[in-house]
């Protein structure tokens, strides 16, 4: 391998930064039971005692991320930067958000990007400017072991995942479509027209145009076992 004239240049502005914090906490919780020898009481035990409710919440800060480009002809990394070793950076011509927005259609300013120019040597543009969302997930289980003689027990026990069913984004189309490096300032997939109007084919995950987000937390889901052991 060799370095390049602009090394320094390069290594200081293609750093990556580390996801900053990542969060864990959990807990399990001997339900109270009712012990005692008046018949009701004693009746209502059977059903109440021996539950036991745990949980686990993950949570993270968003991660770095970059935008990228498709020229749809005459864009290959020989016609920008006149090599096929290395491609050319999108170029920063605005403020860009900070790269998770409450609105899914503007994840990020698409106006401050513009595509890469004819000798391009790859250096546009960094590796920090957008941050992803937030990210949190609590996980709760509760279960009942039931003691059986001879050292038998049956557990039965109901596992929910996401339980506030929430809905973080986590991750959008970071791609944006230019037709040649002869016009590197309009982009063809933007999810709104000329107008400022929504597009329908672009507004879903499915086919979303350039900053719609794309992909979500999964949904609350909900799992149940029996489980004997001897």
């Amino acid at each position: 391998f060799e370095f390049r004239d602009d090394q320094a240049a390069a290594d200081a502005l293609l750093q990556t930064d580390p996801q900053r914090h990542i969060m864990k906490a959990n807990f399990v919780w001997d339900l109270p039971d009712i012990k005692s020898s008046e018949t009701t009481l004693r009746y209502i035990g059977y059903a109440v005692n021996d539950w036991q409710l745990s949980g686990i919440w993950t949570a993270a800060t968003g991660t770095t991320y970059t935008i990228g480009y498709n020229y749809q002809s005459g864009g290959s990394n020989v016609n920008i930067t006149g090599t096929p070793d290395y491609g050319a950076r999108v170029r920063l011509v605005g403020a860009t958000g900070n790269g998770c927005s409450s609105d899914v259609y503007r994840q990020f300013n698409t106006a401050a990007f513009q595509g890469p120019l004819v000798g391009s040597v790859g250096l546009e543009s960094g590796n920090n400017y957008l941050v992803s969302c937030f990210s949190s997930a609590f996980d709760v289980s509760i279960a009942r072991n039931i003691r059986l003689p001879k050292g038998r027990a049956v557990q039965f026990r109901v596992d929910m995942f996401n339980a506030p069913n929430e809905a973080r984004i986590t991750g959008r189309n970071t791609t944006m479509n230019l037709s040649s490096p002869n016009d590197p300032v309009t982009i063809t997939n933007l999810p709104f027209d000329a107008n400022g109007n929504l597009i329908p084919t672009r507004s879903l995950p499915k086919n979303a145009g350039f900053g719609v987000a794309n992909s979500y937390q999964g949904a609350r889901s909900v799992q149940a076992q029996i489980r004997f052991s001897f």
